[in-house]
């Protein structure tokens, strides 16, 4: 059957509108608008994290101040500019004064003073030194001290600072030597909790598994990508794919047997981030893990500048999270859907100037990754 000219002509200009689209997604970020955004947010907020006092609860540094740590971190591997590189540094050294060490804060539970940052909010008012909270810390200090030491003249210039952060990251992670646990299933591993009786959600493992990542980039050590990788291998035996085909999993998994529950996209941006960044490393995480992922934020997450959902899955209620989509970053760097659409939410209300701006900016000046 042949087509009227009039239904040819508005095809045409449906296709030229798609292809239009398509080069329009493909043009790459500006990434010096990106940096000098991050410098211009990040310089009053360095000067007040500064300004407090270094005996924050574990807690509050974590869901805070580590997030700033992170974002100098990221950025400094990207720029290797010398102001970022002294901005962290001196964060770092302001939470060493805040060490339970440094201040005679016991953790009760284990009954012994730490070299960490313990939290009296999450058990029951008592001192207890959560993994969840020692990772997004400790992560962010090795992962300056791998830039450094994998360039020779970042080592010249701050190799004894990032040796004296990597000391403080190696040291408080090292209070879950105890805690890593063989199994349940072949070939992996995961993190018990002594004040809970029982593992940790996923979210808890994993953020301290980012720190034994990037402190295995930053010595070497073989025993460190060993957990990451027998950790990575429980969460991802326990993703689903739905029908799709987008990955979903639970916050709190069990050991063994299903379980069909959403974890919020919070929490969930530790366990996207910890995947990517195994994924990059040859760990267990393929090309095709990522884009099941992919699929999850741009089906079921943000699904509109208004509508963020709150969880991974079918979702009822929207926007409780909304900034927690510019921790998802680093998975756009291999996803071009992702990257449109976290560079263009910088610009949106509650997602511009709030908390995780500086990581999302950061995240999205990295390199564009290699299929």
């Amino acid at each position: 059957m042949s087509c009227s000219l009039p239904f040819r002509r508005t095809l045409l200009a449906l296709l030229l509108l798609i292809l239009a689209r398509g080069a329009s997604a493909a043009e790459p970020l500006d990434r010096d608008a990106l940096q000098r955004r991050f410098n211009q947010i990040t310089t009053p907020a360095i000067a007040a994290t500064l300004r407090k006092a270094p005996t924050l609860d574990g807690g509050q540094l974590a869901w805070g101040e580590s997030y700033l740590l992170a974002a100098l971190a990221e950025m400094f591997a990207v720029s290797h500019d010398p102001a970022h590189a002294a901005s962290l540094v001196a964060i770092g050294d302001w939470l060493e004064r805040g060490r339970d060490d440094r201040n005679e804060r016991r953790d009760e539970i284990r009954q012994r003073i730490l070299p960490a940052w313990s939290s009296a909010n999450y058990s029951k008012g008592r001192r207890y030194t959560w993994a969840v909270h020692t990772g997004m810390i400790a992560a962010p200090l090795a992962r300056f001290a791998a830039t450094v030491r994998s360039d020779p003249a970042l080592r010249a210039r701050w190799g004894a600072e990032a040796d004296r952060l990597l000391r403080m990251a190696q040291e408080a992670v090292a209070v879950f030597d105890a805690d890593f646990r063989p199994g349940p299933g072949p070939d992996e591993g995961h993190v018990f909790c002594p004040y809970l009786g029982k593992p940790l959600p996923l979210n808890m493992q994993n953020a301290l598994a980012r720190a034994w990542l990037a402190i295995a980039d930053a010595t070497g050590e073989a025993r460190y990508r060993e957990r990451v990788t027998q950790l990575a291998v429980f969460f991802r035996q326990r993703i689903r794919t739905e029908s799709d085909g987008a990955a979903t999993w639970a916050y709190w998994p069990p050991l063994s047997g299903a379980n069909d529950t959403f974890e919020d996209i919070s929490h969930a941006s530790i366990n996207v981030d910890f995947m990517v960044q195994c994924h990059e490393h040859g760990i267990v995480f393929t090309r095709e893990d990522l884009e099941r992922v992919g699929r999850t934020f741009t089906l079921h997450v943000m699904l509109a500048d208004d509508r963020i959902g709150d969880h991974i899955g079918t979702n009822r209620k929207f926007n409780t999270h909304r900034d927690a989509v510019l921790r998802w970053g680093r998975l756009a760097r291999h996803l071009p859907e992702v990257r449109d659409r976290l560079a263009h939410s910088l610009s949106l209300p509650g997602l511009q100037g709030s908390a995780a701006e500086p990581l999302g900016l950061a995240l999205l000046t990295q390199p564009t990754a290699k299929p």
